[in-house]
């Protein structure tokens, strides 16, 4: 269902591609000071360890964290960690508060 609102099918991607993709992802999160779920450790032994000749890849908009809450979140919370974290004015969010 998530992919029914755009146009286009989704494209497949290879296990490599996709260890890359959550990896970095991890590792980008956790130099903003969050950390995966719990139950990540757990799950992560079976996603395996990342390519060594990985792609770079970007995150965030506009070459700085995005926020974007979600239903279950604090997002007071999450904006104080990207304060306390962030360059000043180096990060945006939009969040119900």
């Amino acid at each position: 269902m998530y992919y029914s609102a755009f146009d286009h099918r989704p494209l497949p991607i290879g296990v490599e591609q996709a260890q890359t993709i959550v990896h970095a992802a991890v590792a980008y999160a956790r130099g903003l000071g969050f950390e995966p779920a719990d139950g990540f450790a757990d799950a992560a032994v079976h996603l395996g360890a990342p390519p060594g000749d990985r792609p770079v890849i970007g995150f965030g908009r506009d070459g700085k964290p995005f926020y974007l809450s979600g239903p279950y979140e604090n997002p007071r919370k999450v904006v104080q960690i990207l304060e306390r974290t962030c360059v000043p004015d180096n990060y945006d969010y939009v969040a119900h508060l």
